[in-house]
């Protein structure tokens, strides 16, 4: 009884210690690298077709696209074997200057989007390494904000759409991190309402530079 309740132990033991061994093992081999992402930027927004129209139906008022400052953070998950590809998501805001209106008027542009993202490491085929290219697609609002104090003017504008991103840059390793310098540029395609008149559709976009 003795003998059979240490054998019993014995591969009792040993199917335990080949679970692990496997589960180790499965671990090491299903275990995704994860790269975090922290940024800053300046861009120039840009306007196209007859976003200074729409507006101009919004408020009343018109203004020249201004800068901006860029906030940006996500994650990528890159597997060895994509040789330097990574997917992920990334959130983007962009907190305008205030410009001067044509009517004296102060005129504040903010705009944000959450995206699915891809980065491309092309020539390390390593991520995080040397030169890569990046596209991005998300969703996202513009607030736009029209302010004379000495009037007591305060008018509001939003608008809610989609965002295609692109960019290039370059990342230098360190230890346990990278620096990465890059270029963007966006297209957006929003759609809001203008009180009184209806429905209205805004096409912005920006070029900038990021520090990631």
């Amino acid at each position: 009884m003795k003998k059979l309740t240490i054998l019993s132990a014995i591969i009792i033991i040993c199917l335990i210690s080949n679970f692990v061994n496997a589960q180790t093992s499965t671990d090491k081999k299903t275990k995704l690298p994860i790269y975090g992402e922290l940024g800053l930027g300046f861009g120039q927004t840009l306007f196209w077709r007859d976003m200074k129209t729409q507006l101009i139906n919004s408020y009343g008022g018109s203004f020249n696209p201004g800068t901006g400052n860029n906030l940006m953070m996500g994650f990528y998950i890159a597997p060895d074997n994509l040789k330097g590809l990574g997917f992920g998501s990334r959130i983007k805001g962009t907190f305008g200057t205030s410009v001067k209106g044509d009517n004296g008027d102060s005129y504040i542009f903010n705009y944000y989007n959450l995206a699915i993202t891809a980065k491309y490491y092309a020539l390390k085929n390593e991520f995080n390494k040397g030169l890569y290219v990046r596209g991005s697609f998300g969703f996202g609002q513009f607030t736009t904000k029209r302010v004379n104090e000495a009037t007591n003017l305060y008018k509001h504008q939003y608008a809610i759409g989609t965002t295609l991103m692109g960019a290039i840059g370059y990342s230098i390793p360190f230890k346990r991190t990278a620096l990465s310098l890059e270029t963007e540029f966006d297209y957006s395609n929003r759609n809001g309402t203008i009180d009184g008149k209806g429905d209205a559709n805004y096409k912005s976009g920006q070029i900038g530079a990021n520090i990631i």
